[in-house]
Parts: structure tokens; sequence; C-alpha cells
């Protein structure tokens, strides 16, 4: 549950380009400008949240399922569904990078454009935005009606959401380490109590 927002941070801090969809030229020119080592690493690091994104949302849904079973297996399933289409995310960001490290250039440019605004990508990135976020608020509603996690844990999770929605149209990215920050503050007790249930376990 901690490794998905605390990798986030590596991923996001050496992210020349966050969000900016449809601007090509920006997205290029930013890559290009960037210390090639530190923009694979967050690619490197994107590739891995691919696995531990999922693992982390099933995560924090077993915690409330028994509690609050309809909440937690719907925002769960949202939040799964959500995070699937992160790999095409981190691809993207891959062929930005190659883009840039040939020249960037036109065509580049218009190439980049048509794909992350195509009709896949278009739809990939709406199912990303939609159940991810929407899961969270679900999720954070459940464990907070469940009581496994403090309320102020909980209402972390849920104002995820609403920040990151002010992020990136308003390109305030620094929002982003906020709600880095939140995640990882609100998924610290739920670590605990995963830690917890298994200690209590029967041998």
């Amino acid at each position: 549950m901690l490794l998905a927002p605390a990798l986030l941070i590596p991923g996001t801090l050496f992210n020349p380009a966050v969000g900016g969809i449809g601007a090509g030229a920006a997205n290029i020119a930013a890559n290009a400008a960037a210390d090639p080592t530190t923009n694979q690493l967050h690619i490197a690091v994107y590739v891995l949240e691919t696995f531990v994104l999922p693992a982390s949302v099933v995560g924090l849904a077993g915690l409330a399922l028994r509690r609050s079973p309809w909440l937690a297996t719907i925002g769960g399933g949202l939040g799964l569904i959500g995070w699937l289409p992160w790999s095409a995310l981190a691809a993207q960001d891959d062929l930005t990078f190659q883009m840039a490290q040939m020249g960037g250039g036109p065509q580049f440019v218009e190439l980049w454009n048509r794909f992350t605004t195509d009709r896949t990508m278009g739809a990939l990135t709406l199912i990303y935005v939609i159940c991810h976020l929407s899961g969270y608020v679900l999720l954070g509603i459940a464990l907070a009606r469940a009581r496994i996690i403090p309320p102020w844990a909980a209402w972390s999770l849920v104002l995820i959401s609403p920040i990151t929605l002010i992020a990136f149209p308003t390109h305030l990215h620094e929002l982003l380490y906020l709600v880095i920050a939140l995640w990882f503050v609100g998924s610290v007790p739920a670590a605990v109590a995963v830690w917890r249930s298994r200690l209590e376990e029967p041998a």
C-alpha cells in the first residue's frame, strides 16, 4: 500500500512533462531538455507502478470489505479498472522520450498529438481518470464507515481525487505532490491495519 504512493515521488519528480495531452511540441521539447537518465528512471518507475497500483487498491478494498462490502467492492472494482490503463500511459511517456531522442520535428509532434487524442488512447485515458478517481472516493468513504482507519486518514484518500481534478486542467502540477502526500499519509494507517490483522491471525 505504501509502495504505490512512495514510488510516485521519483516518478513525478523526474517526469519532465506531466499531463499535456494534445500538446506534443511542449512535451517533446520538455523531454529533449530533460536529463535522459532521470527521464528513463521516471519511465521505469511508471512501468513498475503498472503492477503495484492495482495491488494497492485491492489491498484497500480488502480492508473495508467485511464491514462495508458494497462500497469496498464497487470502489475496489473501479480503482482496479482505473489503474489497468496505466501501462498505456507509461508507454506514452516512453514514446515521448524516444521522439525527443530522435530530434523531435513537426512529423513527430503531429504523430504524438494524433496518438494521444485518438479513440484508443482517448478511451483508455477516460477510463483511467473516471474509474481510479471515483474508486478512491468510494474506498475512502468505505474505510471511514468501517472505522478501520482514523477519519482523517480516510478523508486524505478521498481528497486525492478532487485535488487531482484541479491539478491537471489548471496545470498546477505542484498539487500532485500534495496528492502523493495525502495518499501516503492515508495509506499508513491502512498498512498498519493490515499488519495488525496478520499478527492476530491464528498460527
